[in-house]
């Protein structure tokens, strides 16, 4: 079975970066608020050393929850909320960890119920990885039927974006689909960056490469970002039992 600590310290970093709120009936209001919190998001995550990431996203996520409260029939919130929970749960891993990630998983079904698009289907990308990253019963969720429907879901929304192509890529090598993995790899090779998400997608662009020599040769362990990130974080763990 997978470390704990290992599948939590990918969720840290192994999670969609999410798109801004754009929607024309989006409270301006929400919007704003939501886009400096979610560059914040990623200043914190891309930029500043592991050592104060759980005291910073800490901080961030008091102030996200109260812009969840201040707008409750909003999703883009709440997918940000989760998305921040999650992060906090694998920088200051613990007992509290895994209820951190529940209540991430309430919170996106509850974005979804609102707004299924919103941050551009970040909520069921998220719930694909929470799904497929995490151990299953008795110690979480994980189900891998599971985050295959959450996946595809976000691939029906949005078909040719960075994001929805990578992560539904990145699942199927990781399940050794290598052939079905490469056209979604390759796919996600060709989006854009997106000028408001320059920071978090050339970060992705980096992976999308690495999982494309993974694919291509037909192996699942590529030596991703996140893998390197768990060693310099909490030594090499992930060798546990």
């Amino acid at each position: 079975m997978k470390s704990l600590y290992f599948v939590l310290a990918l969720l840290t970093i192994f999670l969609p970066a999410s798109g801004h709120a754009k929607k024309a009936e989006t409270d301006s209001g929400v919007h704003e608020l939501v886009r400096r919190l979610e560059d914040e998001w990623a200043e914190i995550f891309y930029r500043l050393p592991p050592a104060v990431h759980a005291e910073k996203f800490e901080d961030l996520l008091a102030r996200v929850h109260s812009v969840s409260e201040q707008y409750p029939n909003a999703a883009d919130p709440l997918v940000l909320e989760a998305i921040v929970l999650c992060t906090y749960a694998g920088a200051d891993i613990g007992l509290s960890s895994l209820r951190r990630v529940s209540e991430a998983r309430e919170l996106l079904i509850k974005a979804i119920d609102i707004d299924p698009r919103a941050m551009e289907g970040s909520a069921y990308i998220t719930l694909g990885n929470l799904y497929y990253r995490l151990p299953g019963w008795p110690i979480s969720f994980g189900d891998n039927d599971s985050a295959r429907q959450y996946l595809e879901s976000a691939l029906k929304l949005y078909p040719n974006a960075l994001d929805s192509n990578y992560f539904y890529g990145d699942f199927l090598l990781q399940q050794g689909e290598y052939d079905k993995a490469l056209p979604y790899l390759e796919k996600a090779e060709k989006a854009p960056i997106r000028p408001y998400m320059a920071l978090s997608d050339v970060k992705l662009k980096e992976e999308v490469q690495r999982a494309l020599i993974a694919a291509r040769e037909k192996h699942e362990d590529y030596g991703d970002f996140f893998s390197r990130f768990l060693t310099a974080f909490f030594g090499d763990d992930s060798k546990a039992p």
